[in-house]
């Protein structure tokens, strides 16, 4: 079998036997002509399928070693597709340490069709053993988490999950396929919001499913076709194309991210770095058996809030946003941005406050991330003397 580099490079697409092209076309028809009424084709209708899109989707399958891929318009169009494989009166476990996005969607929309989540910390099998009912259908894990970038134990869960007859669905937003294949480890439905590294340029927004076996697949398609959600041809090739370029930035991004949260460590201003390839994470142990690297996110905890927003206004490459995986280095505050969903006390509650900064690591030079970090910081601090 090929270096899962090289799987990379040549998943999702096979040269064109009719031109030769090395690269899918981007098939934009929505119908597609039925020359014989009685004869079934591939594709009818392109919300139902695409060609450009099925290049994706397989590729996504087969890169997360499963048996369907899937395409969504957005990473939270492809949460909400798996949350409606659920019914009224399901119960469902989540990381406490998700997305704003996801716990927004409970909120505001599963709540009214009686859809319950009970947030725990998956890092900790007893909570997730303790929150268990007897409505209980799955566990919608986000490995690692946002913002604090906790470790859940996916084998450990695939086992408990699979004896108490739940379902193991897995946000692998953050390590991507690259980093870590949840459904190897015994996961039966894994997730991303491939706007973030997998298409990794900021310039497509699109969300990635895929599943363990064909039932789950099929119920997941039925969703899909059913409530028009998928990608268009344009940005599936937009994905695919960044998929193919996904180990190499990932690499360099990583390395980077290890390089900062080290120096990060003896900054005077940082209280705390919660990265897992450091030596003293907590979740260090569990990533190391579990992972092929430790990501390009990084999250700090400042000594002092009143710095955050100086310091900001003075970063001069670094950029401050709410989204993360592109080729720049970015800050995101998650008050304002990525949990902003959440009232102040839940916010408080998760000490998701005004001090903490997530770092999403790119493509740039160590040196400069550290330059220019340390220029803006010492000027906060001299303007808040």
């Amino acid at each position: 079998m090929p270096h899962r580099t090289s799987r990379f490079v040549h998943t999702g697409f096979e040269r064109d036997p009719a031109t030769g092209a090395l690269t899918p076309a981007i098939y934009r028809a929505v119908s597609f002509h039925h020359q014989d009424p009685d004869q079934h084709l591939r594709w009818d209708y392109s919300r139902s399928g695409n060609p450009t899109r099925d290049a994706l989707e397989g590729a996504i399958a087969a890169l997360e070693g499963g048996v369907r891929g899937f395409a969504f318009a957005s990473g939270n169009q492809a949460i909400t597709a798996a949350f409606l494989l659920f019914a009224a009166g399901d119960h469902l476990i989540a990381t406490r340490d998700c997305q704003g996005g996801t716990q927004r969607l409970v909120r505001a929309v599963l709540g009214r069709f009686g859809i319950k989540v009970t947030y725990v910390d998956t890092d900790d099998l007893d909570a997730v053993r303790e929150a268990v009912r007897p409505e209980t259908k799955a566990l919608l894990v986000e490995n690692f988490s946002n913002p604090f970038l906790r470790v859940s134990d996916i084998p450990a869960l695939a086992a408990f999950a699979h004896r108490q007859g739940l379902k193991l669905i897995v946000d692998n937003t953050f390590l991507t396929p690259y980093l870590q294949a949840p459904l190897s480890l015994g996961a039966d439905l894994v997730l991303h919001s491939a706007t973030k590294m997998i298409a990794g340029h900021g310039d497509v927004t699109a969300g990635l499913a895929a599943t363990a076996d064909e039932e789950l697949g099929r119920a997941l398609y039925t969703v899909q076709n059913a409530t028009g959600g998928m990608l268009s041809p344009d940005d599936s090739y937009q994905v695919l194309r960044g998929l193919h370029t996904l180990p190499i930035r990932m690499e360099r991004a990583q390395a980077t991210a290890q390089g900062l949260a080290e120096w990060l460590l003896g900054q005077p201003e940082v209280a705390l770095v919660h990265y897992p390839g450091l030596s003293e994470d907590p979740g260090r142990a569990t990533a190391a058996r579990t992972v092929r690297g430790f990501s390009n996110m990084v999250t700090v905890r400042l000594e002092d809030r009143r710095l955050v927003a100086p310091m900001a206004r003075h970063l001069e490459m670094i950029r401050v946003g709410a989204g993360f995986g592109g080729p720049e280095t970015t800050i995101s505050l998650p008050e304002l941005h990525c949990h902003a969903a959440l009232t102040a006390s839940e916010r408080e509650e998760r000490r998701l406050t005004g001090e903490i900064l997530r770092f999403s690591v790119g493509l740039e030079e160590l040196a400069d991330i550290e330059g220019d970090l340390r220029q803006a910081l010492d000027r906060a601090e001299a303007g808040i003397q």
